[in-house]
């Protein structure tokens, strides 16, 4: 707008100027106080070195508007290559069993088409000369229907350890990034002697729920609450697990034309990658609008606008989601108030995919007031153990059942565990292999102290 089109084209001036012992010249136009351009340069550089002394403002702590759809799952030629898809749909490791038959009872015949691979007596094995993250392809045949189907994974090595990551909310680095690493799930050894991995540096820089995320090349990215209040999230990539790159902000709490939302909140995000979509699934709450939801994203870098994934009809938060052969379970807290009443575990369990959990049960656990549980299955494949945040008491709280998706839970007494934290707050839990393992323990070569000594 021009300033005649905004009424100020015409005045008659009257300025009256001082100048101090400084040299800066001040005074009053028609009234208004002024400074001349040397005392603003001056006021600039004051200010920049300020900023370098004491620290600027907080960072802008949003990132862009969502700018990708929701992804949805790829058409296949028949419902018959969607089903074992399906059935399929998850990172393959050396040494596991493929299915025998389909869901309708089928006997499976497979095949590797390609890749460093072969399968004997239904199990999956890495050759000589396979890669640590071998691309293959596998081929299925169903000779009861004369179909076959190829479906291209990413075949690991077996299953090691679990590495946690967490936070603590006091202590002299509160609100940073923390790992550990077990075994068996109940014996767990300190990364850094307990000390920050990754301190934040956009945003709120408070780091909370750090959860890690595999990603499709194998390697892994690490997704966390930025704060309290705040739309959106930190996202981090890692090749080692010790080191941090690429830092960035993903707005997940936004509105669109089909759902207003309150863009306040995304709290304890965690995801995963669906084969049968090619994209990340992103699970996260907000207290202020009441549920769970869910964002999709090809590349870590954009997402798509929140869908409801869970509205139980009270508010709930700090969702955990594992698969368990062919049902998908949500371990979360029920947020209501007054807090000393609630705060407690609930399950919900799915038999039709993740975006469709409709069975609710619990509270599975009510002798505390607890929130963030991880999940963790035992390796040697003899059950579950979830640990949550027992915040009342600074500690972590670990319970057992053997089937987690419709069994009891049992509280594993303290005396049996060892993990020596400080303090730990929500956290979550990724399987790894062992050489990911030891090229953490490259970086931080004081964990293997740790372990020899039991701490």
């Amino acid at each position: 707008m021009s300033a005649r089109s905004a009424g100020c084209y015409h005045h008659s001036f009257h300025r009256q100027d001082f100048i101090t012992s400084a040299g800066i010249r001040y005074g009053k136009q028609n009234g208004v106080e002024y400074r001349s351009m040397k005392h603003m340069k001056m006021i600039a550089f004051i200010l920049a070195a300020s900023c370098l002394c004491t620290g600027c403002s907080p960072l802008p702590s949003h990132g862009s508007v969502p700018s990708e759809q929701t992804a949805e799952i790829s058409t296949f030629a028949s419902s018959e290559e969607t089903s074992l898809e399906e059935q399929l749909d998850y990172f393959l490791n050396d040494g596991m069993s493929l299915p025998a038959q389909d869901e309708s009872g089928n006997v499976i015949e497979w095949s590797v088409a390609s890749g460093h691979a072969e399968i004997t007596e239904n199990t999956l094995k890495k050759t000589e000369d396979a890669e640590e993250y071998e691309s293959i392809v596998l081929k299925a045949e169903i000779p009861a229907l004369d179909e076959s189907y190829e479906l291209e994974r990413l075949l690991l090595d077996a299953y090691s350890a679990y590495v946690i990551s967490y936070f603590t909310s006091e202590g002299s680095d509160p609100e940073t990034l923390k790992l550990a690493y077990t075994f068996d799930c109940k014996y767990w050894f300190k990364i850094n002697n307990d000390n920050p991995i990754l301190k934040p540096s956009k945003g709120t820089k408070r780091l909370r729920d750090p959860s890690l995320v595999r990603k499709k090349d194998g390697s892994f990215a690490l997704l966390a609450t930025q704060g309290y209040d705040t739309d959106s999230i930190y996202v981090y990539d890692t090749e080692n697990l010790g080191q941090y790159t690429n830092e960035r902000l993903l707005k997940l709490n936004a509105s669109s034309e089909e759902q207003m939302m309150s863009e306040k909140q995304a709290w304890a995000p965690e995801g995963f990658y669906d084969w049968m979509r090619d994209a990340y699934v992103l699970i996260w709450s907000s207290k202020e609008d009441g549920g769970m939801y869910f964002s999709t994203s090809s590349d870590l870098t954009a997402v798509s606008y929140p869908s409801v994934l869970m509205s139980p009809g009270y508010p709930v938060i700090d969702g955990t989601m594992v698969r368990d052969g062919s049902e998908w379970v949500m371990l979360y807290k029920d947020e209501s108030e007054p807090m000393e009443d609630h705060s407690q575990l609930f399950r919900a369990v799915s038999s039709d995919g993740w975006e469709n959990l409709g069975t609710f049960d619990g509270p599975i656990y009510d002798r505390h007031q607890v929130e963030g549980p991880m999940i963790m299955k035992a390796l040697n494949g003899e059950g579950w153990y979830v640990v949550c945040d027992d915040y009342t008491r600074g500690a972590y709280k670990v319970l057992f059942t053997e089937d987690i998706a419709h069994g009891t839970f049992e509280e594993v007494d303290d005396a049996d565990l060892m993990i020596p934290l400080e303090a730990p707050a929500h956290g979550s839990a990724i399987a790894i292999t062992w050489n990911e393992l030891q090229r953490l323990l490259e970086v931080y070569p004081d964990a293997l102290n740790n372990q020899e000594d039991g701490q």
